[in-house]
């Protein structure tokens, strides 16, 4: 492919999938490229012939109007073939647009085209290998990309006209080693994909004028982008000696400077986090603050007046609160003067890149052909600070040949920042790390005293102790690969068929007698017995070379963790059965005792811990309080400057259509309904989407995808309305979900437990413009009290502009 070619960027929206099945296109839109340039444009509906579905009419903002004069295929389709011929076809999912043309000129009797095409979904999967998503409508966002109107033809085809060439630019400026490692290998991609990034790979011609002077869009800031985190340790302002602690607003503001916004609450939560590093008593203090207190300054501003010979622990669960954490530490590097605070982040040893394993498989890779994934890896690398893994997406580090690349403690990467992380006065870790290094790290620093460890999410907490200690041998999945092996086995030379089925029978014989044994401590034993038996299943297979989705190192790890729940039972909870009905599978869990492994594997490790949060559930909070002896629990409240309670609309359960009415008059953006099961989900899901589909994307859980996925994918629509189930109210707090400023409990007084209400009702006193909606009872009202604000009596009739000038 040369950099000459003409390229056509197309974009179909259709009736149907597929044509066999009575799919016809709708509207086409086609951009054009030329020299890095778009040159020109063809738009046009077609006349389907055929009713268009409401939903693809609510989809694609196409109606029955648009199309009723527009022309047939067959009318415009010679016209068509003419501009294509000699084009580089290019879509955004290139195997249904090419084929679905195809079959469509094929349906009217023209030939089938016979072109040269590629695929931007897999080319930035390649080149950005860590971005939030790759819909188109998530990758213009990320990459700062005009989309002027998503799910309309001609729209889609110049947004992804402006990816192609963000893709072909970012090609050209990759590290030479990195381009040299993706030119040496067959990476197996989709048509002639991999000839498009060979071609921009040498190509030297300078960016299109859209993109800024570096060549590169300008990258939405994200948790985990590889391009946020700085390369080195930032400077201070002055080598000179820190002075004592601002006391006063004023003088945290004067130092903080202009661009941080000191208010008093914040203010106080500063003064009680300094005053905690400065005391000499072992304590674990929990501190709830105000929602709109900006917690990781609070807590991260006294770190640097901190003059005991003492360790800061940042302990967090997911790496976008740790980048979150790193990017403020370099920020107030620059703004404060005084000597440098020394930083580090630490993950746990697998938890890198191993570069001689690495350098291994891009050898044999290069010998033999290479995996996608791999690919992937290689343009991360040489970007990526940390080499960390897990700043990788799932569908990477889920490759059981990944597994390969994963370091231990011997790996170099590991090693390197093991060093540093000692030397650190602060230290960035996930759980993991901590309860894998943390013993280790604090022997080998120097430091006199024991570390402090603070955490801002410490619900992560729980989740790292089960994680960490206990363990789930997902039984279903063994016995779906074993199959999968058997049936590959079977077509082996007969002197190799004997190893398969010895090794096939000892599943058997382990597989058959776990599924009778009881659920005690014998069990143990048997869950040894069915890895052992994996474990020669994925020998055999990789001396075949079969394709398997069970690792090695997988195995190892979880017999490792039997061994240390046989060796130590007094932490083992319970065994149970966990049975899922849709895909079906069987899983055996072993949970471990939570409280235990925090007082032995935790707290005895730290000097004291501070947990700063705006909501701790009281579950939580009396687990953090079972402290030893040694360790005194204390709790404070920060109390809020202003007046901060929600403003709270009480609804019936007869006007809830009419308040979400309202809400669509006053042009509200964004809405969750949280209703009581998934009959009411479909119920309020099919009701909004067929009412207010052409002005708000609807999203149900569980129908348009699972809870996490379709809360993030509404939150980035420009309207929307997302339909959950009461689990969302955990899921905010657990997984950071962003929360609509308009939420409604459907039918709050049949169903809900007000204390289960605090995550959400802390998320809306985050935001300036919010209003919870809800059915609530009188003891409901009366719980919520301190937190909420009434706008209206319970029958008292709202006006249609209620809620606009409510949120003015």
């Amino acid at each position: 492919m040369k950099k000459s070619a003409a390229f056509v960027i197309v974009d179909l929206e259709t009736t149907n999938p597929s044509v066999e099945k009575g799919g016809r296109i709708i509207q086409i839109g086609m951009t054009f490229v030329k020299n890095k340039k778009i040159v020109e444009h063809f738009d046009s509906f077609v006349n389907p012939g055929q009713t268009i579905d409401k939903k693809i009419q609510q989809l694609t903002h196409i109606t029955q109007k648009d199309v009723r004069d527009a022309p047939f295929f067959e009318e415009i389709a010679p016209s068509l073939q003419a501009l294509l011929q000699g084009q580089v076809f290019v879509a955004h999912n290139v195997n249904f647009d090419y084929p679905y043309l195809n079959a469509e000129f094929a349906r009217v009797g023209l030939p089938e085209l016979d072109l040269q095409a590629l695929d931007t979904v897999q080319l930035a999967q390649l080149l950005y290998p860590t971005a939030p998503g790759y819909r188109l409508s998530d990758l213009t966002k990320y990459l700062n990309l005009p989309l002027t109107q998503a799910h309309r033809a001609n729209a889609d085809a110049e947004a992804t006209a402006y990816l192609m060439l963000s893709l072909w630019q970012k090609a050209q400026g990759l590290a030479e080693q990195t381009k040299k490692d993706l030119l040496a290998v067959d990476w197996g991609m989709l048509r002639e994909s991999q000839d498009f990034l060979a071609m921009a790979i040498k190509d030297q011609s300078p960016a299109p004028d859209f993109l800024k002077a570096d060549g590169q869009p300008d990258l939405a800031q994200t948790d985990n982008s590889v391009q946020s985190v700085a390369k080195e340790p930032t400077p201070t302002k002055s080598d000179q000696k820190r002075g004592a602690f601002p006391k006063s607003l004023a003088d945290k503001q004067r130092v903080l400077g202009p661009n941080y916004d000191v208010l008093a609450d914040q203010g106080q939560v500063m003064d009680q986090v300094q005053q905690f590093l400065q005391q000499r008593q072992r304590t674990v203090w929990q501190m709830t603050t105000p929602p709109k207190v900006h917690k990781t300054l609070s807590y991260l501003f006294p770190l640097f007046y901190q003059k005991r010979d003492q360790t800061a622990y940042l302990l967090a669960h997911d790496i976008g609160l740790l980048n979150h954490q790193e990017r403020l530490l370099a920020d107030l590097q620059r703004k404060l003067d005084g000597p440098r605070l020394k930083t580090a982040k630490l993950y746990a040893p697998q938890d890198y890149l191993d570069l001689k394993k690495y350098r291994q498989a891009l050898a044999q890779a290069k010998e033999n052909g290479g995996a996608f994934w791999l690919a992937r890896v290689i343009v991360w690398q040489g970007e990526s600070v940390d080499k960390a893994l897990i700043e990788l997406p799932k569908g990477i580090t889920n490759q059981p040949a990944f597994d390969n690349i994963r370091s231990d403690e011997k790996g170099q990467v590991f090693k390197q920042t093991f060093d540093k992380a000692k030397r650190a006065d602060v230290v960035l870790m996930t759980f993991a790390a901590f309860f894998a290094l943390g013993e280790d790290l604090q022997k080998q620093s120097g430091h006199k005293d024991r570390p402090v460890a603070i955490l801002e999410k410490p619900v992560a907490l729980l989740t790292a102790i089960q994680e960490g200690f206990g363990l789930t041998l997902p039984l279903s999945f063994y016995q779906d690969q074993v199959a999968r092996l058997a049936d590959q086995a079977a077509f082996l030379p007969n002197k190799i068929q004997g190893q398969w089925k010895v090794a096939l029978h000892n599943w058997e014989e382990a597989s058959n007698k776990i599924d009778r044994q009881a659920l005690d401590l014998g069990i143990l034993k048997s869950g040894k017995a069915i890895l052992n038996r994996l474990l020669d299943l994925v020998a055999l297979a990789n001396k075949a070379d079969f394709q398997i989705r069970m690792s090695q190192a997988d195995l190892v790890a979880k017999l490792n963790k039997l061994a240390w729940l046989s060796a130590h039972q007094e932490y083992l909870d319970r065994i149970d059965w966990a049975i899922e009905k849709e895909p079906v599978s069987q899983s055996l869990v072993f949970s471990v005792k939570n409280d235990l492994l925090y007082q032995k594997y935790f707290l005895k490790q730290v000097d004291k811990v501070l947990v700063v949060s705006s909501f701790l559930p009281e579950h939580l909070s009396e687990f953090l309080s079972q402290t030893p002896k040694a360790l005194q629990p204390e709790k404070t409240a920060v109390t809020e400057a202003g007046d901060g309670r929600l403003k709270t609309v009480l609804t019936t359960s007869r006007v809830e259509d009419r308040q979400i009415e309202l809400l669509v008059q006053a042009n509200m953006k964004h809405m969750v309904l949280i209703v009581q099961d998934f009959a009411a989900v479909k119920h309020w899901y099919y009701k909004l989407t067929d009412r207010y589909g052409d002005q708000y994307m609807v999203y149900g859980q569980d129908i348009s995808a699972p809870l996490v996925k379709a809360a993030r994918q509404s939150n980035q629509e420009d309207q929307a309305i997302l339909v959950v189930m009461p689990d969302y109210l955990t899921t905010i707090w657990q997984q950071n979900l962003h929360v609509p400023n308009i939420a409604m409990v459907s039918q709050a007084h049949r169903w809900l437990d007000v204390a289960e209400l605090g995550p959400l009702v802390v998320s809306l006193q985050k935001q300036d413009q919010a209003v919870l909606l809800g059915s609530f009872g009188q003891g409901q009202v009366k719980a919520l009290a301190d937190r909420i604000v009434l706008m209206n009596g319970r029958h008292k009739r709202l006006k249609a502009n209620f809620y606009r000038d409510l949120l003015e």
